[in-house]
């Protein structure tokens, strides 16, 4: 028993690192999207628009 005990501990750790290392990588990439988007927002010629 403790044999396949061991082997469910450690698939639930793999199981939760790469879960981890999933959410990790969608957060550096939402990351890099969002410095790519407020960097074209700043360099971007607006004309503001006055209503008569």
């Amino acid at each position: 028993m403790e044999h396949g005990a061991r082997l469910s501990t450690s698939r639930v750790m793999a199981i939760a690192f790469i879960f981890m290392s999933v959410l990790i990588v969608l957060s550096l990439s939402v990351n890099v999207i969002q410095g790519v988007n407020n960097y074209r927002l700043q360099n971007e010629q607006r004309t503001a628009v006055t209503p008569m």
